[in-house]
C-alpha cells in the first residue's frame, strides 16, 4: 500500500491566507439574485467589491479524506443585509462539516431542506458543527474581516444550486444597530 504523506501548513491568523492554497475570489457580481434589496445591490455593484476569498487545501475527492479551507468574509451590507457567503448543502448530503472562528465577528445561518433555520453567532475560538443534511452560510456582522477555518470530507461536494433557486428561509440584517435574523420574504418552500 502506498501512503499519502502528512502535511503541516501555517495559516496567517491575521489575514486568513494559507500559503500555496487554491484561492477563490467571490465578488458581489457572483451573488446576483442572492440579496433582497435589488436597488442597493445594483448601486453597490458599480464598484463590484470582493465579498469573500477562500483559501482551500483540497485532497482527491474520495471517501475518508478531508479538505480544509479558510474564508475571509469582508464587512459590508447590501441594504440592511450583511455580506454573506453563497451558502450550500453538500452534494453528498450525509456529510458533516466543522467551522472554527479565527478573527472578527459573524455567524452561521443553517437550514434543513424544509426550511427549519438556526443562527449561531461566531467569533474567535467558536466551533460550529454543521450536521449532515443542513445547508450553511456564514455572515459577517462586524466591521472587520470575519475569518474562519472549515474542515470537511473531501467527497462532500457543494450544492449551490438549491440555495440559488430557493434561498434561505431567514436573512441576517442590521436594524437599529442590532443584528436580527428575520424571515426571508422570497423564501420558496
Amino acid at each position: 500500500m502506498e501512503y499519502k504523506k502528512p502535511i503541516g501548513i501555517n495559516i496567517d491568523l491575521e489575514t486568513g491566507v494559507i500559503p500555496g492554497a487554491k484561492k477563490l475570489v467571490r465578488r458581489l457580481s457572483d451573488l446576483k439574485g442572492y440579496f433582497l434589496d435589488e436597488d442597493a445591490y445594483n448601486e453597490l455593484l458599480k464598484d463590484d467589491p470582493v465579498v469573500y476569498e477562500v483559501y482551500a487545501v483540497e485532497q482527491e475527492e474520495k471517501e475518508g479524506d478531508l479538505n480544509f479551507a479558510t474564508t475571509v468574509l469582508y464587512p459590508g451590507k447590501v441594504g440592511k443585509e450583511f455580506f454573506f457567503t453563497k451558502g450550500h448543502f453538500h452534494s453528498k448530503a450525509d456529510r458533516a462539516e466543522i467551522y472554527y472562528g479565527i478573527k472578527g465577528k459573524g455567524g452561521m445561518l443553517l437550514q434543513t431542506p424544509e426550511g427549519e433555520a438556526e443562527w449561531i453567532p461566531m467569533g474567535p475560538g467558536t466551533v460550529v458543527y454543521v450536521p449532515p443534511y443542513w445547508a450553511h452560510r456564514t455572515v459577517n456582522t462586524g466591521d472587520e474581516p470575519f475569518i474562519f477555518l472549515a474542515v470537511y470530507p473531501a467527497d462532500a461536494g457543494h450544492d449551490y444550486g438549491s440555495i440559488k433557486d430557493k434561498g434561505f428561509s431567514k436573512i441576517v440584517i442590521e436594524e437599529n444597530g442590532e443584528v436580527k435574523v428575520v424571515d426571508n420574504p422570497r423564501w420558496k418552500e
